[in-house]
């Protein structure tokens, strides 16, 4: 069986590892011609983490990061709005959330894929499916496949030429992320950070021992643009009321790399594949970041999927399983991150997920989490 992928980012990537490792013979194309090292900072939970660890690369990622040891809501001023404990941030086998820049991972994972697998520089342009294979177009070429995988991302190529109709939900708010070379207080030293203001927030986490990511976020039109030589002042200006530290943070990143995005989401499709083309990552349930999920999602994808498609042959039936066992959770996350996103930029809002936190035991708490957590592991 020939399987394509489209697609070179953590969706494309993982799917490809999880294929190569059960022996089938796939290929990724990926418009970019080199790596992409553009980016900020990355959360991989534990479910990514189980993943990984599948996939021989969960050391390389914890030793190429930060171990989170709490998660905090807080303040503006940093003080927590109910202290996490640390069962809370990692599942029932002591995962804990690993904070690492998005550029390091993808060279991770690009690394450890065989060589000749990835084909950079090759853009997808159309496809067209018959009763045995699929015919994908990249402009100067044209490949056969049995299967087709979609991994471009939340404005994929693939789903817009498979699905009509198909469309984005902005959520009002914009996204600022960046990496400050600081070194964080050591009460912050492997904490994960989100800070609330009046419909401002502000995260932080160290990733290395030199370096931070962090993330702002307030509501702003859509389709913005940023002035490279005051946006830093703009920024410290609206997060004037929070604790210093965030002023520091911002002050020490370099400007030309601070990365502004709408947030938006993908609207529910009512399937991720047709015939022999499925779709996986953003592509196919592309979340808000709120739940941290994004990456972990889609790694979950790339397991789930090459895991049943070992055990059935029939492509159609094993791409429409793949789903069965995958839209639920993906929607749980979708459908909670668009609702603590609405809520936290919301005075009301906040006030009701602020009583949520504090008078929710911690029992229940981490029995939510190991849920969110956990991953199949006999198929």
């Amino acid at each position: 069986m020939q399987i394509t992928i489209i697609g070179g980012g953590i969706a494309g990537l993982t799917t490809a590892l999880a294929l190569n490792k059960l022996g089938f013979d796939c290929k990724v194309f990926e418009r970019a011609k080199q790596l992409n090292t553009v980016g900020a900072g990355i959360w991989m939970q534990p479910n990514a983490l189980k993943v990984l660890d599948w996939l021989g690369l969960g050391e390389l990622v914890r030793e190429s990061g930060t171990l989170l040891n709490q998660v905090d809501i807080t303040n503006a001023q940093l003080i927590p709005l109910k202290k996490t404990k640390q069962e809370v941030v990692q599942d029932e086998k002591g995962n804990k959330i690993v904070a690492i820049h998005r550029a390091t991972l993808q060279k991770i994972l690009f690394e450890a894929i065989p060589q000749g697998i990835v084909n950079l520089g090759c853009e997808f342009k159309s496809l067209e499916q018959n009763e045995n294979q699929v015919k994908i177009s990249f402009g100067d070429r044209e490949i056969m496949s049995h299967l087709l995988i979609g991994a471009d991302g939340i404005n994929s190529k693939v789903r817009g030429d498979i699905f009509s109709n198909t469309s984005k939900r902005f959520s009002g708010q914009t996204c600022w992320r960046g990496i400050s070379d600081i070194r964080l207080p050591n009460e912050f030293q492997n904490a994960g950070i989100e800070s609330w203001g009046k419909r401002i927030r502000f995260g932080f986490s160290q990733i290395t021992e030199s370096q931070v990511y962090w993330f702002a976020v307030k509501n702003a039109p859509q389709n913005g643009t940023d002035n490279k030589n005051t946006i830093k002042a703009e920024l410290k200006n609206d997060f004037k009321s929070f604790s210093p530290l965030v002023s520091n943070i911002i002050e020490l990143t370099k400007a030309d790399k601070i990365i502004r995005n709408d947030i938006l989401d993908l609207k529910r499709l009512e399937k991720w594949h047709k015939s022999k083309v499925v779709l996986v990552g953003d592509a196919a349930h592309a979340t808000t970041p709120n739940m941290g999920q994004g990456a972990g999602q889609a790694m979950e994808d790339a397991y789930y999927l090459a895991n049943i498609l070992a055990r059935n042959n029939q492509i159609e039936q094993a791409i429409s399983l793949f789903e069965s066992a995958r839209r639920e959770k993906a929607d749980y996350v979708v459908n909670n991150s668009w609702r603590f996103g609405q809520m936290a930029h919301s005075g009301f809002g906040q006030i009701i997920m602020k009583t949520i936190m504090k008078l929710t035991p911690d029992k229940v708490m981490n029995q939510q989490m190991n849920k969110l957590y956990s991953i199949q592991e006999k198929f």
